[in-house]
């Protein structure tokens, strides 16, 4: 059984001799990267109990994007890797003539994935059209009704920042979600230090407009950022992006992905003019006759993107789906389920501070220890293969896929990263020499972000030593 208390090294360095671990930790601590900095790192050997090697294990510190496991650990944990999400769309009334003497209803129940870049694109909406053409209905006489009551109306994180929810990153999850909750938008570019210009022209009678203060910089960097919040009827961007580009697409969050998609649906069908409802409020729609359902991939495949390309959208959807209600799930709802999850698993949650599902905020507050035994705990359930599975893999996918290229860890190494400004964390698993396997969690906040590749490194040569021990 996995010995959930990891306690201080019993000998320190004067009583004995450090093995290699203790020693390749100790050189990572002392880079001067984290001279103003705090690291915090523990491994366990999950077969047998071992604690190879542990520093500040119960620091609690922030955790970025690796909170993500403890978002994916929970959903797997409540709903199993088979679990889908099933949207409906259909109409009340009849169809005279090819007009709906009625509404066209959208079901929202929270899939992000509805034309995903990371799934099926634009196969969702061709399949959406294709059932409305195939049910003869060429006008709407009524109204477009989205039921959005799955969510409470207002899901952005509370602690959430401003400079995040604008851009695509940071997204908030909706009861409909379509394309990523994300709009792209085209700029043109000159010379260096002009203004930027909108490639394309901006629809005016569109549910929100667009201001940009943006300049053309020297170098590649895309450093235009962009300002709104959900129901916002104004988008504002600021910074720079490379000069002399004739196109150059950026992408951006949407204030309100519902209505664009009934807009989408309806000009691209040419359905006339109908009224657009969001119902936040559970109003019951009776006799409604289904077009079509959309099923989403199953959930293992769903937090493989999440957790491997670090998908904060998806991670806050699943927030919100792990809270049991049956309608207005909440951002706290789902934060409740995953603190009952650590405490079903008995995993320690001192020092552990969750204000989001996917880590986005820099209050959000995390120990190695809490990590180590959250892998602990998917280690020794059914799900643990799918939950591996969804992890990054060292030198190959995901976002490790640039470290761990060589040696023992290449292809070897699982795991989650979390990175924002001067934080730098990783979490997962590696199997050592023997085929046992370690859970291990290292912690870097207030690091030299000049000194990476040296830090990384010695991360790399740290993992090494965990699988020689």
């Amino acid at each position: 059984m996995f010995i959930a208390v990891v306690s201080a090294i019993s000998c320190s360095a004067q009583d004995r001799a450090l093995n290699t671990v203790e020693v390749e930790l100790q050189r990572l601590i002392q880079d001067p990267a984290l001279k103003h900095g705090q690291l915090a790192f523990v491994a366990v050997n999950l077969d047998n109990g071992t604690v190879i090697a542990e520093h500040n294990n119960y620091r609690s510190m922030i955790p970025a994007s690796i909170q993500k496991v403890i978002t994916t650990a929970t959903s797997l944990d409540r709903f199993g890797p088979a679990h889908s999400f099933k949207t409906s769309i259909g109409f009340t009334g009849s169809i005279a003539e090819g007009t709906l003497q009625g509404d066209l209803i959208i079901l929202g129940v929270g899939d992000p994935t509805l034309g995903s870049r990371f799934f099926r694109g634009d196969e969702d909406g061709n399949a959406i059209k294709t059932a409305i053409s195939n049910a003869g209905i060429t006008a709407v006489n009524g109204k477009v009704i989205v039921d959005a009551s799955a969510y409470v109306k207002h899901t952005t994180p509370d602690a959430m920042s401003w400079e995040d929810m604008g851009n695509y990153f940071g997204a908030t999850p909706s009861a409909f979600m379509w394309k990523d909750n994300m709009m792209e938008v085209a700029l043109r570019s000159g010379q260096v230090g002009t203004d930027v210009v909108l490639a394309d022209p901006w629809p005016t009678d569109g549910p929100f407009s667009l201001e940009i203060d943006i300049q053309a910089a020297e170098g590649t960097k895309d450093d235009a950022w962009f300002f709104s919040a959900p129901g916002s009827d104004m988008i504002y961007g600021k910074g720079s992006i490379p000069a002399h580009r004739e196109r150059f697409v950026v992408k951006i969050s949407n204030p309100d992905p519902m209505h664009t998609f009934c807009q989408w649906m309806i000009d691209d069908l040419d359905l006339g003019t109908p009224e657009i409802q969001i119902n936040h409020e559970r109003i019951p729609i009776p006799n409604i006759q289904v077009l079509v359902e959309l099923e989403s991939p199953h959930l293992s495949d769903l937090i493989r993107i999440t957790n491997q390309e670090s998908v904060n959208l998806f991670a806050e959807a699943l927030n919100l789906a792990n809270d049991p209600a049956e309608v207005y799930r909440s951002v706290d709802g789902g934060l409740e389920a995953s603190k009952a999850f650590l405490k079903k698993h008995k995993i320690k949650a001192a020092g552990v501070r969750l204000l989001d599902g996917s880590g986005i905020s820099p209050m959000n507050r995390m120990t190695a220890q809490t990590m180590v035994e959250v892998l602990s705990a998917m280690y020794r359930t059914d799900s643990y293969e799918f939950f591996r599975a969804s992890l990054a893999v060292g030198g190959e996918s995901g976002t490790m896929k640039w470290y761990f290229k060589s040696g023992a860890a290449k292809g070897n190494i699982r795991g989650k990263s979390g990175t924002m400004t001067g934080v730098r964390n990783y979490a997962g698993y590696v199997k050592n020499q023997h085929g046992e396997q370690i859970a291990f969690c290292l912690m870097m906040n207030d690091y030299d972000e000049d000194r990476r590749s040296e830090v990384m490194n010695k991360f790399e040569t740290l993992i090494e030593a965990v699988i020689q021990d």
